[in-house]
Protein backbone atom coordinates (compact mmCIF):
# COMPACT_ATOMS: atom_id res chain seq x y z
CA UNK A 1 0.00 0.00 0.00
CA UNK A 2 2.86 2.52 0.89
CA UNK A 3 4.85 1.62 -2.45
CA UNK A 4 1.33 2.70 -3.97
CA UNK A 5 1.33 5.86 -2.68
CA UNK A 6 4.99 6.96 -3.14
CA UNK A 7 3.99 6.43 -6.86
CA UNK A 8 1.31 8.74 -6.86
CA UNK A 9 3.53 11.23 -4.28
CA UNK A 10 6.58 11.00 -6.86
CA UNK A 11 4.26 11.63 -9.79
CA UNK A 12 3.79 14.22 -11.76
CA UNK A 13 -0.14 15.01 -10.13
CA UNK A 14 1.88 14.45 -6.83
CA UNK A 15 4.43 16.98 -7.29
CA UNK A 16 1.84 19.26 -9.25
CA UNK A 17 -0.32 18.99 -6.53
CA UNK A 18 2.75 19.86 -3.81
CA UNK A 19 3.60 22.82 -5.66
CA UNK A 20 0.26 24.13 -5.75
CA UNK A 21 -0.29 23.95 -2.23
CA UNK A 22 2.72 25.65 -1.59
CA UNK A 23 1.80 28.89 -4.17
CA UNK A 24 0.23 32.02 -3.55
CA UNK A 25 -2.94 31.04 -5.20
CA UNK A 26 -3.68 28.25 -2.77
CA UNK A 27 -3.62 31.10 -0.55
CA UNK A 28 -5.34 33.16 -2.37
CA UNK A 29 -8.02 30.36 -2.52
CA UNK A 30 -8.74 30.44 1.08
CA UNK A 31 -9.41 34.33 0.40
CA UNK A 32 -11.99 33.54 -1.89
CA UNK A 33 -13.65 30.84 0.16
CA UNK A 34 -13.80 32.91 3.04
CA UNK A 35 -15.27 35.65 1.74
CA UNK A 36 -17.83 33.50 0.26
CA UNK A 37 -19.07 31.91 2.86
CA UNK A 38 -19.30 34.99 5.32
CA UNK A 39 -20.86 36.98 1.99
CA UNK A 40 -23.60 35.09 1.71
CA UNK A 41 -24.03 33.17 5.33
CA UNK A 42 -23.33 29.61 4.16
CA UNK A 43 -20.78 28.50 6.82
CA UNK A 44 -21.13 24.61 6.42
CA UNK A 45 -20.43 25.00 2.23
CA UNK A 46 -17.60 27.29 3.23
CA UNK A 47 -16.38 24.20 5.74
CA UNK A 48 -16.30 21.26 2.79
CA UNK A 49 -14.70 23.73 0.48
CA UNK A 50 -11.75 24.54 3.30
CA UNK A 51 -11.78 20.68 3.60
CA UNK A 52 -11.25 20.15 -0.01
CA UNK A 53 -8.32 23.03 -0.35
CA UNK A 54 -6.80 21.27 3.55
CA UNK A 55 -6.93 17.30 2.32
CA UNK A 56 -4.47 17.59 -1.27
CA UNK A 57 -1.88 18.90 1.22
CA UNK A 58 -2.28 16.94 4.25
CA UNK A 59 -1.94 14.19 1.12
CA UNK A 60 0.67 15.31 -0.69
CA UNK A 61 2.52 18.05 0.99
CA UNK A 62 5.17 16.86 3.53
CA UNK A 63 5.85 20.60 4.60
CA UNK A 64 3.69 21.43 7.22
CA UNK A 65 4.17 25.15 6.58
CA UNK A 66 0.99 24.58 3.89
CA UNK A 67 -1.61 24.21 7.22
CA UNK A 68 -0.92 27.96 7.83
CA UNK A 69 -3.11 28.96 5.42
CA UNK A 70 -5.64 26.81 6.75
CA UNK A 71 -5.33 27.71 10.40
CA UNK A 72 -5.27 31.10 10.00
CA UNK A 73 -8.68 31.63 7.77
CA UNK A 74 -10.79 28.70 8.83
CA UNK A 75 -12.69 31.18 11.69
CA UNK A 76 -13.49 33.05 8.34
CA UNK A 77 -16.41 31.31 7.22
CA UNK A 78 -18.66 32.28 9.82
CA UNK A 79 -21.18 35.39 9.83
CA UNK A 80 -22.84 37.15 12.20
CA UNK A 81 -25.85 35.21 11.21
CA UNK A 82 -24.43 32.14 11.56
CA UNK A 83 -22.33 32.33 14.78
CA UNK A 84 -22.56 29.62 17.04
CA UNK A 85 -24.67 31.32 19.24
CA UNK A 86 -27.55 31.64 16.93
CA UNK A 87 -28.42 28.28 16.58
CA UNK A 88 -27.48 28.07 12.79
CA UNK A 89 -25.98 24.69 13.27
CA UNK A 90 -28.48 23.16 15.34
CA UNK A 91 -29.94 21.49 11.99
CA UNK A 92 -29.72 17.73 11.67
CA UNK A 93 -27.98 18.26 8.09
CA UNK A 94 -25.62 20.73 8.58
CA UNK A 95 -24.08 19.00 12.13
CA UNK A 96 -23.96 15.60 9.72
CA UNK A 97 -21.99 17.00 7.10
CA UNK A 98 -19.67 19.12 9.86
CA UNK A 99 -18.72 15.85 11.66
CA UNK A 100 -17.97 14.57 7.89
CA UNK A 101 -15.82 17.29 7.10
CA UNK A 102 -14.17 16.53 10.96
CA UNK A 103 -13.50 13.26 10.17
CA UNK A 104 -11.71 13.49 7.03
CA UNK A 105 -9.76 16.71 7.96
CA UNK A 106 -8.81 14.43 10.77
CA UNK A 107 -7.91 11.02 8.77
CA UNK A 108 -5.88 13.36 6.56
CA UNK A 109 -4.02 14.86 9.18
CA UNK A 110 -3.15 11.51 10.92
CA UNK A 111 -2.19 10.06 7.50
CA UNK A 112 0.59 12.85 7.31
CA UNK A 113 1.85 12.59 10.38
CA UNK A 114 1.96 8.82 9.70
CA UNK A 115 3.07 8.68 6.23
CA UNK A 116 5.48 11.04 6.65
CA UNK A 117 6.94 10.24 9.82
CA UNK A 118 6.38 13.40 11.98
CA UNK A 119 4.72 11.94 15.05
CA UNK A 120 8.20 10.80 15.62
CA UNK A 121 9.73 14.37 16.11
CA UNK A 122 6.49 16.66 15.84
CA UNK A 123 6.79 17.10 19.88
CA UNK A 124 10.55 17.61 19.95
CA UNK A 125 11.43 19.75 22.28
CA UNK A 126 11.97 23.15 20.50
CA UNK A 127 13.33 26.42 22.45
CA UNK A 128 10.50 27.87 23.86
CA UNK A 129 9.34 24.34 24.64
CA UNK A 130 9.12 25.05 28.11
CA UNK A 131 7.95 28.30 28.61
CA UNK A 132 5.46 27.84 26.60
CA UNK A 133 4.28 25.16 28.59
CA UNK A 134 4.70 26.54 31.83
CA UNK A 135 2.65 30.14 30.79
CA UNK A 136 -0.25 27.70 29.08
CA UNK A 137 0.31 25.35 32.30
CA UNK A 138 0.01 27.88 35.60
CA UNK A 139 -3.22 29.47 33.48
CA UNK A 140 -4.73 25.84 33.45
CA UNK A 141 -4.51 25.73 37.26
CA UNK A 142 -4.82 29.38 37.76
CA UNK A 143 -7.42 30.65 40.33
CA UNK A 144 -6.22 27.00 42.45
CA UNK A 145 -7.72 27.37 45.67
CA UNK A 146 -10.42 30.38 44.87
CA UNK A 147 -14.24 29.81 44.52
CA UNK A 148 -14.25 31.23 41.04
CA UNK A 149 -12.34 28.30 39.63
CA UNK A 150 -14.35 26.33 37.31
CA UNK A 151 -13.67 23.39 35.03
CA UNK A 152 -15.15 25.85 32.08
CA UNK A 153 -12.48 27.84 32.65
CA UNK A 154 -9.87 24.75 32.66
CA UNK A 155 -11.33 24.06 29.01
CA UNK A 156 -10.27 27.37 28.34
CA UNK A 157 -7.14 27.76 29.51
CA UNK A 158 -6.45 24.08 27.86
CA UNK A 159 -7.62 25.36 24.60
CA UNK A 160 -5.51 28.50 25.03
CA UNK A 161 -2.63 25.91 25.74
CA UNK A 162 -3.39 23.98 22.46
CA UNK A 163 -4.18 27.02 20.16
CA UNK A 164 -0.60 28.45 20.99
CA UNK A 165 1.46 25.28 21.30
CA UNK A 166 1.15 22.90 18.65
CA UNK A 167 1.22 25.28 15.90
CA UNK A 168 4.66 26.11 16.91
CA UNK A 169 5.99 22.39 17.55
CA UNK A 170 4.36 21.18 14.18
CA UNK A 171 6.35 24.00 12.37
CA UNK A 172 9.50 23.86 13.99
CA UNK A 173 9.49 19.87 13.83
CA UNK A 174 7.94 19.36 10.70
CA UNK A 175 7.84 22.43 8.41
CA UNK A 176 10.43 22.90 6.19
CA UNK A 177 11.91 26.46 6.21
CA UNK A 178 13.06 28.18 3.24
CA UNK A 179 13.74 31.58 4.15
CA UNK A 180 12.44 34.19 2.36
CA UNK A 181 10.17 31.88 0.36
CA UNK A 182 8.58 30.60 3.65
CA UNK A 183 7.98 34.23 5.11
CA UNK A 184 7.00 35.55 1.76
CA UNK A 185 4.32 32.42 2.16
CA UNK A 186 3.64 33.56 5.13
CA UNK A 187 2.92 37.51 4.42
CA UNK A 188 0.62 36.19 1.26
CA UNK A 189 -0.96 34.75 4.31
CA UNK A 190 -1.68 37.86 5.87
CA UNK A 191 -2.69 39.83 3.61
CA UNK A 192 -5.00 37.83 2.25
CA UNK A 193 -7.24 37.74 6.30
CA UNK A 194 -6.73 41.36 5.47
CA UNK A 195 -8.54 41.16 2.40
CA UNK A 196 -10.99 38.77 3.91
CA UNK A 197 -11.96 41.26 6.83
CA UNK A 198 -11.79 44.24 4.58
CA UNK A 199 -14.27 42.52 2.85
CA UNK A 200 -16.32 41.86 6.09
CA UNK A 201 -16.15 44.99 7.12
CA UNK A 202 -17.37 46.56 3.70
CA UNK A 203 -20.62 44.04 4.31
CA UNK A 204 -21.57 45.38 7.74
CA UNK A 205 -21.69 49.32 6.42
CA UNK A 206 -23.61 47.87 3.43
CA UNK A 207 -26.42 45.62 4.86
CA UNK A 208 -26.44 48.30 8.21
CA UNK A 209 -26.50 51.13 5.85
CA UNK A 210 -24.01 52.76 8.30
CA UNK A 211 -23.37 56.41 7.97
CA UNK A 212 -20.57 57.65 9.69
CA UNK A 213 -21.89 60.89 10.53
CA UNK A 214 -24.32 60.01 12.72
CA UNK A 215 -22.34 56.47 13.66
CA UNK A 216 -22.28 55.86 17.94
CA UNK A 217 -18.91 54.61 17.52
CA UNK A 218 -18.45 54.43 21.03
CA UNK A 219 -21.75 53.11 21.96
CA UNK A 220 -24.60 50.62 20.85
CA UNK A 221 -24.18 51.45 16.88
CA UNK A 222 -20.19 49.59 16.96
CA UNK A 223 -21.24 46.76 19.41
CA UNK A 224 -24.29 46.13 17.22
CA UNK A 225 -23.45 46.42 14.17
CA UNK A 226 -19.18 45.88 13.37
CA UNK A 227 -19.78 42.16 14.39
CA UNK A 228 -18.62 39.31 12.02
CA UNK A 229 -19.42 35.75 13.92
CA UNK A 230 -15.43 35.11 14.39
CA UNK A 231 -14.38 38.28 16.38
CA UNK A 232 -16.09 41.97 16.99
CA UNK A 233 -14.39 44.86 16.06
CA UNK A 234 -11.68 45.21 18.38
CA UNK A 235 -10.48 41.52 17.53
CA UNK A 236 -11.11 41.64 14.04
CA UNK A 237 -8.88 44.84 14.10
CA UNK A 238 -6.04 42.90 15.64
CA UNK A 239 -5.65 40.23 12.85
CA UNK A 240 -4.85 43.37 10.35
CA UNK A 241 -2.64 45.13 13.47
CA UNK A 242 -0.44 41.59 12.55
CA UNK A 243 -0.81 41.58 9.25
CA UNK A 244 0.77 45.25 8.63
CA UNK A 245 4.30 44.42 9.38
CA UNK A 246 4.77 41.62 7.29
CA UNK A 247 3.15 43.57 4.28
CA UNK A 248 6.11 46.32 4.61
CA UNK A 249 8.35 43.02 4.39
CA UNK A 250 7.05 42.29 0.76
CA UNK A 251 7.70 46.26 0.70
CA UNK A 252 11.11 46.09 1.34
CA UNK A 253 12.21 42.79 -0.41
CA UNK A 254 10.94 43.72 -3.89
CA UNK A 255 12.69 46.22 -5.76
CA UNK A 256 8.48 47.65 -6.79
CA UNK A 257 7.69 46.22 -3.63
CA UNK A 258 6.05 49.91 -3.11
CA UNK A 259 3.57 48.53 -5.02
CA UNK A 260 2.08 46.69 -1.29
CA UNK A 261 1.92 50.21 -0.06
CA UNK A 262 -1.56 49.57 -1.53
CA UNK A 263 -1.84 46.85 0.73
CA UNK A 264 -0.87 48.68 3.55
CA UNK A 265 -3.27 51.53 2.96
CA UNK A 266 -6.28 48.96 2.78
CA UNK A 267 -5.39 47.59 6.43
CA UNK A 268 -5.25 51.17 7.72
CA UNK A 269 -8.62 51.84 5.85
CA UNK A 270 -10.12 48.60 7.61
CA UNK A 271 -8.62 49.03 11.38
CA UNK A 272 -9.75 52.50 11.23
CA UNK A 273 -13.81 51.59 10.27
CA UNK A 274 -13.75 49.10 12.89
CA UNK A 275 -13.05 51.62 15.06
CA UNK A 276 -10.65 50.03 17.60
CA UNK A 277 -9.31 52.33 19.59
CA UNK A 278 -6.87 49.54 20.71
CA UNK A 279 -5.36 48.53 17.14
CA UNK A 280 -5.44 52.14 16.24
CA UNK A 281 -3.25 53.35 19.13
CA UNK A 282 -0.58 50.31 17.57
CA UNK A 283 -1.33 50.12 13.95
CA UNK A 284 -0.87 54.55 13.41
CA UNK A 285 2.11 55.37 15.07
CA UNK A 286 4.12 51.93 14.19
CA UNK A 287 3.15 52.51 10.54
CA UNK A 288 4.52 55.77 10.63
CA UNK A 289 7.61 54.59 12.28
CA UNK A 290 7.98 51.72 10.17
CA UNK A 291 7.74 53.38 7.46
CA UNK A 292 10.16 55.97 8.13
CA UNK A 293 12.50 53.46 8.56
CA UNK A 294 12.06 51.64 5.45
CA UNK A 295 13.43 54.80 3.75
CA UNK A 296 16.47 54.71 5.18
CA UNK A 297 16.66 51.18 4.99
CA UNK A 298 15.02 49.79 2.01
CA UNK A 299 18.23 48.56 -0.48
CA UNK A 300 16.72 48.42 -3.93
CA UNK A 301 14.03 50.33 -5.68
CA UNK A 302 14.25 52.84 -2.95
CA UNK A 303 13.53 55.70 -5.34
CA UNK A 304 10.46 54.59 -6.45
CA UNK A 305 9.64 53.72 -2.70
CA UNK A 306 10.58 57.42 -1.73
CA UNK A 307 8.17 59.08 -4.44
CA UNK A 308 4.97 56.67 -3.43
CA UNK A 309 5.30 57.44 -0.08
CA UNK A 310 5.94 61.34 -0.27
CA UNK A 311 2.53 61.11 -2.56
CA UNK A 312 1.07 59.27 -0.15
CA UNK A 313 2.06 61.46 2.56
CA UNK A 314 1.14 64.59 0.28
CA UNK A 315 -2.24 63.02 -0.55
CA UNK A 316 -3.02 62.56 3.56
CA UNK A 317 -1.70 66.48 4.38
CA UNK A 318 -3.78 67.52 1.88
CA UNK A 319 -6.47 64.97 2.84
CA UNK A 320 -6.36 66.53 6.59
CA UNK A 321 -6.41 70.27 5.45
CA UNK A 322 -9.46 70.11 3.40
CA UNK A 323 -11.23 67.34 6.12
CA UNK A 324 -9.86 68.81 9.28
CA UNK A 325 -13.34 69.42 11.16
CA UNK A 326 -14.82 66.39 9.83
CA UNK A 327 -11.79 64.45 10.87
CA UNK A 328 -11.30 66.05 14.11
CA UNK A 329 -14.89 65.08 14.91
CA UNK A 330 -14.45 61.35 13.86
CA UNK A 331 -11.33 60.97 16.06
CA UNK A 332 -12.63 63.10 19.01
CA UNK A 333 -15.58 60.19 19.13
CA UNK A 334 -12.94 56.97 18.22
CA UNK A 335 -11.16 58.95 21.37
CA UNK A 336 -14.20 60.07 23.48
CA UNK A 337 -13.46 59.57 26.72
CA UNK A 338 -10.07 57.47 26.42
CA UNK A 339 -9.56 54.06 26.98
CA UNK A 340 -11.39 54.44 30.57
CA UNK A 341 -14.76 54.45 28.34
CA UNK A 342 -14.25 50.44 27.23
CA UNK A 343 -14.14 49.83 30.72
CA UNK A 344 -10.59 48.87 31.03
CA UNK A 345 -9.68 50.38 33.91
CA UNK A 346 -12.72 49.40 35.62
CA UNK A 347 -11.76 45.79 34.46
CA UNK A 348 -8.34 46.23 36.09
CA UNK A 349 -9.52 48.04 39.28
CA UNK A 350 -12.26 45.18 39.68
CA UNK A 351 -9.05 42.28 39.21
CA UNK A 352 -6.52 43.84 41.11
CA UNK A 353 -9.03 43.93 44.30
CA UNK A 354 -10.17 40.10 43.11
CA UNK A 355 -6.37 38.95 43.42
CA UNK A 356 -5.33 40.37 46.73
CA UNK A 357 -7.05 37.31 48.13
CA UNK A 358 -5.73 34.97 46.02
CA UNK A 359 -2.16 36.68 45.17
CA UNK A 360 -0.34 32.92 44.55
CA UNK A 361 -2.48 31.62 42.06
CA UNK A 362 -5.01 33.97 41.26
CA UNK A 363 -8.91 33.69 40.73
CA UNK A 364 -8.56 31.68 37.88
CA UNK A 365 -9.95 32.63 33.65
CA UNK A 366 -13.56 32.24 34.57
CA UNK A 367 -13.51 34.99 37.29
CA UNK A 368 -15.19 37.84 34.98
CA UNK A 369 -19.19 37.07 34.05
CA UNK A 370 -18.76 35.24 30.49
CA UNK A 371 -20.50 36.84 27.37
CA UNK A 372 -22.09 34.54 25.23
CA UNK A 373 -20.20 31.75 26.80
CA UNK A 374 -16.92 32.92 25.93
CA UNK A 375 -14.79 34.19 29.29
CA UNK A 376 -14.17 38.00 29.04
CA UNK A 377 -10.41 38.85 29.84
CA UNK A 378 -8.94 41.77 31.95
CA UNK A 379 -7.56 43.32 27.86
CA UNK A 380 -3.97 43.37 29.13
CA UNK A 381 -2.03 40.10 29.26
CA UNK A 382 0.19 41.03 31.95
CA UNK A 383 -2.54 42.17 33.84
CA UNK A 384 -4.88 39.13 32.92
CA UNK A 385 -2.06 36.32 34.22
CA UNK A 386 -1.85 38.27 37.01
CA UNK A 387 -5.69 38.65 38.03
CA UNK A 388 -6.04 35.03 36.83
CA UNK A 389 -2.55 33.11 37.18
CA UNK A 390 -0.95 34.44 39.98
CA UNK A 391 2.18 35.71 40.87
CA UNK A 392 3.62 32.56 39.54
CA UNK A 393 1.50 33.13 36.58
CA UNK A 394 2.76 36.41 35.82
CA UNK A 395 6.64 35.16 36.55
CA UNK A 396 6.22 32.33 34.13
CA UNK A 397 4.42 34.90 31.07
CA UNK A 398 7.51 37.17 31.87
CA UNK A 399 9.92 34.17 31.47
CA UNK A 400 8.69 33.78 28.22
CA UNK A 401 8.86 37.07 26.92
CA UNK A 402 12.42 36.80 28.31
CA UNK A 403 12.92 33.50 25.65
CA UNK A 404 11.23 34.78 23.17
CA UNK A 405 13.43 37.90 22.78
CA UNK A 406 16.46 36.34 23.50
CA UNK A 407 15.85 33.83 20.35
CA UNK A 408 15.29 36.76 18.38
CA UNK A 409 18.35 37.81 18.90
CA UNK A 410 20.36 34.59 19.33
CA UNK A 411 21.79 34.78 16.00
CA UNK A 412 22.37 37.29 12.95
CA UNK A 413 19.79 39.08 12.09
CA UNK A 414 18.03 38.65 9.12
CA UNK A 415 15.09 40.58 7.12
CA UNK A 416 12.88 37.55 7.72
CA UNK A 417 13.51 37.29 11.26
CA UNK A 418 13.31 41.23 11.81
CA UNK A 419 9.59 41.94 10.44
CA UNK A 420 8.06 38.55 11.71
CA UNK A 421 9.39 40.10 15.40
CA UNK A 422 7.85 43.04 14.27
CA UNK A 423 4.45 41.22 14.08
CA UNK A 424 4.62 39.61 16.99
CA UNK A 425 5.54 42.94 18.90
CA UNK A 426 2.34 44.57 17.14
CA UNK A 427 0.25 42.06 18.58
CA UNK A 428 1.75 42.37 21.81
CA UNK A 429 1.75 45.69 22.14
CA UNK A 430 -1.99 45.57 20.69
CA UNK A 431 -2.32 42.87 23.57
CA UNK A 432 -1.95 45.76 26.50
CA UNK A 433 -5.49 47.13 25.94
CA UNK A 434 -7.11 44.33 24.16
CA UNK A 435 -7.53 40.15 24.66
CA UNK A 436 -5.54 38.87 21.27
CA UNK A 437 -2.69 37.26 23.36
CA UNK A 438 -5.65 34.79 25.62
CA UNK A 439 -7.75 34.22 22.49
CA UNK A 440 -7.20 30.83 20.64
CA UNK A 441 -7.57 32.10 17.19
CA UNK A 442 -5.53 34.72 17.64
CA UNK A 443 -2.53 32.26 19.45
CA UNK A 444 -2.42 30.45 16.30
CA UNK A 445 -1.05 33.08 14.93
CA UNK A 446 1.06 33.81 17.53
CA UNK A 447 2.58 29.91 17.64
CA UNK A 448 3.23 30.05 14.00
CA UNK A 449 4.76 33.65 14.42
CA UNK A 450 7.25 32.03 16.92
CA UNK A 451 7.97 29.06 14.94
CA UNK A 452 9.02 31.08 11.84
CA UNK A 453 11.42 32.95 13.77
CA UNK A 454 12.97 29.85 15.58
CA UNK A 455 13.29 28.37 11.79
CA UNK A 456 14.86 31.29 10.89
CA UNK A 457 17.58 31.56 13.76
CA UNK A 458 18.14 27.90 13.06
CA UNK A 459 18.74 28.07 9.61
CA UNK A 460 21.16 31.46 10.03
CA UNK A 461 23.51 29.26 12.43
CA UNK A 462 23.63 26.37 9.82
CA UNK A 463 24.51 28.86 7.23
CA UNK A 464 27.30 30.31 9.56
CA UNK A 465 28.27 26.85 10.78
CA UNK A 466 30.89 26.33 7.96
CA UNK A 467 32.85 29.79 9.18
CA UNK A 468 35.37 27.63 12.29
CA UNK A 469 37.25 30.62 13.22
CA UNK A 470 39.47 33.76 12.79
CA UNK A 471 42.98 33.03 13.31
CA UNK A 472 46.14 35.38 13.46
CA UNK A 473 48.90 34.83 12.55
CA UNK A 474 52.41 34.90 14.16
CA UNK A 475 53.13 38.17 11.90
CA UNK A 476 49.70 39.95 12.52
CA UNK A 477 47.84 38.76 9.56
CA UNK A 478 44.43 37.92 10.08
CA UNK A 479 43.96 34.58 8.38
CA UNK A 480 40.06 33.44 7.45
CA UNK A 481 39.97 29.49 8.13
CA UNK A 482 36.92 28.42 6.73
CA UNK A 483 35.52 24.98 6.16
CA UNK A 484 32.69 23.09 5.03
CA UNK A 485 31.17 20.25 7.08
CA UNK A 486 33.27 17.33 5.10
CA UNK A 487 36.31 19.29 4.76
CA UNK A 488 35.98 19.38 8.96
CA UNK A 489 36.73 15.23 8.56
CA UNK A 490 40.26 14.00 8.11
CA UNK A 491 40.18 11.31 5.15
CA UNK A 492 43.84 9.62 5.13
CA UNK A 493 44.34 7.51 2.44
CA UNK A 494 46.73 3.81 3.09
CA UNK A 495 48.63 2.75 0.10
CA UNK A 496 49.40 -0.41 -0.22
CA UNK A 497 53.04 -1.52 -0.21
Amino acid sequence: MKEKFDKIVNSRFGRVADKLCNSVWYVVAYGLVCILAHTFDIPVIGAVLLAVLLVPALLFCKNSFVLVPFLTTCMFVMSEETKPQSGYFGKPLYIAVLCLVLVVILTAFVFNLVYYKKWRVMFKRGYLTVSLALVSGLLVVGGLGAPSMSWTGVGMALAIAVTMFLPYTLLINCGEYAGRKTVEYFAWVMITVSVVIAAAVLKQYVIHDIKLTNFNISGADKRDYIVFGYAISNTAAAFVVIALPITFYMVYIYKHGYLFLIAIALELVTIYFTFSRASLVVAVPGTAIVAIAMCFKKKTGRLGYWIAFGIAAAIAIVGIILLRHQIGGLISKVLSGGVSSSGRFGLWKRGFSAWKLYPVFGVGIWYLPPINNWYYSFHCTPLTYLYCAGIVGLAAYLYHRYKTVRLTFSAKLTAERVFVALCVLAMLCNALLDIAMTMPPHLLYYGIMLALIECDVKKTKLELQPTVATDTGADGVDANIESTVSDQSVKTEVKGE
